[in-house]
């Protein structure tokens, strides 16, 4: 706790500095016109009575900092880059807990290009550390074959779209994207006398995607479309140890192909302007390793609402077949109700309420998350959150799996 008021007091000091003019203008540096480099960090503070999502529950304290810079190029020119590379180090205050002691690296990448002709690119590419076990939970992977451990993950995401206006009413658009994780720094599980790694039962996944859409701009804000993808997700073995020398069995599913086909309807959906939304309603038609297809719908609705001048309200609804861990594929049903609330200028309240039904190959997991959630902005460049999250995920046919978890984190953000 102490060294967590530690960091937070400095960033205070670093704005406090600024006011009274001990240090330049932000950002950190400027070189030129076009490109600008910022100090952004953050500190953050996190209790939870279930660190290892699991039905037996382990509290435990932890506090992070993250120091990063980002570089943005261009920002009103056509073509623009933004640059962020942060490094995460966490900290337990629970002795049981120092080997769960590590830095997680965090690195984005966004350009765009756009110089005001009818084509438009865009490049996003990011890869991410974790060390998690609730998205696999969530996702129907056995609690006891996580154990008490955090799985650490390193997720790579990458996409390509480019847009040109065929008309002044019509767009298209074709893209490309490569997501895949890998599981690293595995840990070492002993039952019975046997050891074994906590990604044994685990699969990798590599999943490219070319996604199609055709845009027809109806009205002034509202338009309707065609939107079709093909998706190819290749499986392959996570880390695997056994100490009594078990081979891992052989995976039964090398390889998923998905095709999608929908109508989507993008824009202001009220002369009012105040319900906006975007809409794909379809179906998708998947297959593994070139066997026999089955055909599922898919959707995905996101609405938003404003009530008054500061209250606004979302919602999203969602049905879709994606790969998954297990080796299989995963049928994901959720539906998400948000509302915000701009108490002041600097002062802004959020709820958020999850319900998520998964049914991974003959496993379902049925969860509900609840969320609040405060931001104060103290100055331009220094804000606070402070944040409660409940989840209660519930395994119908594996009660063991069952779990549920409350969590309180205080954070402070600084950009310079």
């Amino acid at each position: 706790m102490s060294r967590f008021l530690i960091a937070a007091s400095l960033l205070s000091i670093a704005t406090a500095a600024q006011a009274a003019n001990w240090l330049p203008t932000s950002p950190l540096i400027q070189i030129g016109n076009d490109i600008d480099i910022f100090f952004d960090s953050s500190a953050a503070l996190e209790v939870t009575d279930n660190l290892f999502s699991g039905s037996a529950k382990k509290s435990a304290t932890d506090w992070t900092v993250t120091p990063g810079l980002s570089l943005e190029y261009g920002k009103d020119s056509a073509l623009s880059i933004t640059l962020s590379a942060k490094r995460t180090y966490i900290y337990f205050n629970q002795a049981e807990f120092s080997n769960l002691q590590d830095s997680r690296d965090a690195l984005t990448a966004a350009i765009r290009y756009a110089d005001g002709g009818p084509l438009t690119l865009s490049l996003d590419s990011s890869y991410r550390v974790t060390a998690r076990n609730d998205d696999l939970v969530q996702a129907g992977v056995s609690v006891a074959a996580l154990g008490a451990t955090l799985v650490r993950q390193a997720a790579y995401n990458n996409a390509f779209k480019a847009n040109y206006k065929l008309t002044e009413k019509m767009t298209m658009g074709l893209g490309y994207a490569n997501n895949y994780n890998h599981y690293i720094n595995p840990t070492i599980m002993v039952a019975s006398g046997i050891s074994t790694y906590n990604t044994n039962s685990l699969s990798e996944i590599n999943t490219k995607s070319i996604p199609f859409d055709l845009d027809y701009m109806a009205f002034e804000k509202l338009s309707f479309g065609l939107a079709l993808s093909h998706d190819v997700s290749d499986y392959s073995a996570a880390p695997y140890f056994n100490s009594d020398g078990t081979p891992r069995p052989a995976l039964t599913n090398k390889q998923m192909n998905k095709e999608f086909a929908g109508l989507t309807v993008k824009g202001q959906l009220t002369e009012s302007g105040k319900l906006n939304g975007v809409i794909k309603v379809g179906y998708s038609r998947y297959n593994y390793d070139g066997g026999a297809s089955t055909n599922d719908p898919s959707y995905s609705v996101s609405l938003t609402h404003a009530l008054t001048e500061r209250i606004s309200q979302s919602l999203t609804l969602s049905r879709d077949i994606t790969a998954s861990s297990t080796n299989g594929q995963s049928l994901t049903q959720s539906y998400i109700y948000g509302l915000s609330y701009s108490a002041a200028e600097d002062l802004s309240l959020n709820l958020s309420v999850t319900k998520s039904d998964v049914l991974s190959d003959t496993v379902k997991v049925n969860t509900m998350i609840y969320t609040l959630g405060a931001d104060y902005k103290y100055t331009a460049h220094l804000s606070f959150q402070a944040g409660y999250n409940f989840t209660d995920s519930k395994t119908p046919a594996i009660p063991l799996s069952s779990y549920n978890s409350n969590t309180f984190t205080l954070s402070a953000a600084f950009r310079y």
